[in-house]
């Protein structure tokens, strides 16, 4: 009610009690013998009338106070702020690793957008409600829809910064969901627009939604040194000696130099010093190290004598550490299926030493579904007069003149015969074709096949493919369309080098391969990749690089991973009898986008971002006219009590 419809009501009030007031108590009369001597007595003092007058005259006073303020609590006297609709804010804050990033005033961008959070949640009115989202490689929400304002800020101090990018895509959806269907809707997002493409696009869709949506950048400094790439892996041909690759770049915008340390089971087995300008990466590799060592570490280091003009600062500390693990190295389990007479494939086989576990079987045996097909990893069809077995087994497989008959069981159709057919063109940078030259060898006949989709030629006669290779899976089939026994391959050093080649292209997509990840929330990962046999296991024991241990069910040989920490991971079966195996498995933040400092909010238009943070409530709880009417009974109460005790009467 506004004060012009109050003032009647007041004035009316004001009106009747002062006439009751002005009403004059009508006196009992009462007979008495001598009236003369009861008017002594009874006549009042002037200084005696005066007290009445003025005890009469408070006990008026506080009537008119009391009618004043129910008069007040009659026209609603909250404050602006509350004289609104109530309003259901969903805070959402990215808590991605470039929020880590310092600020002038020496904190981090996550502490300033805490503190607008926190101007935001002392705001709210007696109405409002609030929930806070955290929006991280996982979405999660901190604090549910609430108006407690306590409870609120609690969960605003427990948001910390991640290791890599955030999700802000699912956490926009989720902002949406939690406030499309309550009373004044209204998303506020808190970024350092340090966002990948991902989060731009689901940003730009929310602040165009129609539910308002609005953004408070934190700004903060744009230096930083990340280590982007480390990984380290088997040499092919010695599998002894580890190759260590680290990538370093500066995404800052001032020329740096810095010190890359490695280390390899905690002792340090090589520093490299860069000089990087602006924007500028590079590559390192540590050759020829002992591949007894399985784990390496990565750091970023300043150092102790700068250049003039370079900065030495590394920036946040979240991407100057990697890690990288060396995979366990098993034999390849390798079934050769020969007649015995094609002794020069026998010596290529043989030459690998400890590296494969061979088999032998003739092709009888084959065609019997001997065992030794089903449990190995490559088999090498040279059969001279034999026949194929009526399927391929479940592995890589190596034929040579496969459609030597006419009813073959290779999946790759023939094409055509050919006489003294000619090998004219190869696939020079293919790694089965790696150090092989095939030029000028001499065959007496063979046969071309017809491609499909995905096959690569990797030999060819005059344009026609002779040597082919086909992805069956995950299992590789690679077709040579002629006998070596009817050529002068053997003779050549390009036989056992591919012989050899063929072998470690079939080894590296062998499970056991799979030695990091990138980081991330839950994922799946195939215990073979892992180099862990998943017969019989039904849970898998995973430490954590912060050494806690959690059980996963495995469900068809996968098991669900989250990856939310950088470091070493540990795999330990449970069940089948496999608790003795165990694996390990790098996890890294990959690529440079966590690592970019730079806003992308640049060019954004100027509508999506909320204004100054917004003033405290005044009371932080209640309706205010409740006080009002309090302080009214509590004056009518004092003016009882003081009536009954004569001073106002």
């Amino acid at each position: 009610m506004t004060v012009a419809g109050l003032l009647p009501i007041a004035i009316g009030g004001a009106v009747a009690i002062t006439g009751m007031y002005l009403l004059r108590m009508r006196r009992r009369q009462v007979v008495v013998p001598f009236a003369a001597l009861w008017e002594q007595v009874t006549r009042e003092s002037e200084s005696r009338k005066l007290w009445r007058r003025l005890r009469r005259l408070l006990s008026w006073l506080v009537q008119i106070v009391v009618l004043l303020l129910i008069c007040v609590t009659l026209g609603d006297p909250r404050p602006d702020v509350w004289l609104r609709e109530p309003v259901t804010l969903a805070i959402v804050v990215d808590r991605s690793a470039s929020m880590s990033g310092t600020t002038d005033a020496g904190g981090t961008r996550l502490d300033d957008a805490r503190v607008r959070a926190q101007q935001e949640v002392a705001a709210l009115g007696p109405a409002d409600q609030a929930v806070i989202i955290a929006a991280g490689e996982e979405v999660g929400v901190v604090a549910a829809r609430s108006g407690d304002t306590t409870a609120l800020s609690a969960a605003l101090a427990t948001i910390e910064a991640s290791h890599g990018e955030a999700d802000l895509a699912r956490a926009l959806a989720l902002a949406e969901h939690v406030v499309a269907d309550a009373v004044g809707p209204r998303i506020l997002v808190l970024t350092d627009g340090a966002l990948d493409d991902g989060g731009m696009v689901a940003l730009a869709r929310c602040t165009a939604s129609v539910i308002p949506c609005q953004v408070v950048a934190v700004a903060g400094g744009t230096e930083n040194i990340a280590i982007t790439a480390f990984a380290a892996r088997r040499y092919p041909n010695a599998r002894d000696k580890v190759e260590v690759l680290a990538e370093v770049k500066n995404l800052g915008d001032l020329p740096v130099v810095v010190e890359l340390d490695v280390e390899a089971d905690g002792v340090s087995v090589g520093r490299r010093r860069m000089e990087l300008l602006p924007g500028q990466s590079r590559r390192e590799a540590l050759a020829d190290l002992e591949a007894a060592r399985a784990r390496f570490v990565a750091h970023l280091r300043e150092v102790e004598d700068p250049i003039a003009g370079f900065s030495t600062a590394l920036g946040p500390g979240f991407d100057d550490v990697a890690y990288a693990v060396v995979p366990p190295l098993s034999p390849l389990a390798v079934t050769v299926v020969t007649d015995g007479t094609d002794l020069f494939l026998e010596a290529a086989l043989l030459t690998q030493g400890d590296h494969v576990e061979l088999t032998g079987v003739t092709p009888e045996q084959a065609q019997a579904g001997h065992d030794a097909l089903r449990e190995a990893d490559v088999v090498v069809f040279d059969v001279a007069d034999g026949a194929l077995p009526q399927t391929l087994p479940e592995a890589h497989v190596l034929v040579f003149d496969p459609w030597r008959t006419a009813n073959s069981p290779c999946p790759i159709a023939k094409r055509g015969d050919l006489k003294r057919p000619f090998l004219t063109e190869q696939l020079r940078e293919h790694p089965v074709l790696g150090h092989v030259v095939l030029k000028d060898v001499n065959i007496a006949r063979g046969t071309t096949f017809a491609l499909e989709p995905g096959d690569q030629a990797l030999v060819r006669t005059l344009g026609e493919p002779i040597v082919v290779l086909r992805e069956r899976g995950e299992h590789g089939l690679v077709a040579v369309g002629f006998d070596p026994r009817q050529s002068d391959f053997p003779l050549r050093v390009a036989f056992p080098v591919f012989v050899d080649n063929v072998l470690r292209y079939f080894e590296q997509r062998e499970p056991g391969f799979v030695a990091s990840i990138a980081l991330g929330g839950s994922r799946e990962l195939s215990l073979a990749d892992l180099g862990v046999t998943a017969d019989g296991v039904t849970r898998v024991e995973v430490r954590s690089p912060d050494g806690t241990l959690r059980e996963q069910p495995v469900e068809e040989g996968r098991v669900r991973v989250r990856a939310l920490l950088p470091g070493f991971y540990e795999f330990r079966p449970l069940g089948g009898g496999a608790e003795a195996g165990t694996a390990e498995l790098a996890v890294n933040q990959t690529g440079s986008a966590a690592s970019d400092l730079h806003s992308r909010l640049a060019d954004a238009d100027p509508a999506i971002f909320a204004g100054e943070a917004p003033g405290a409530a005044p009371v932080a709880q209640g309706p205010l006219w409740t006080a009002i009417l309090l302080l009214a009974a509590a004056i009518v109460v004092l003016e009882w009590a003081t009536y009954h005790r004569r001073i106002t009467v």
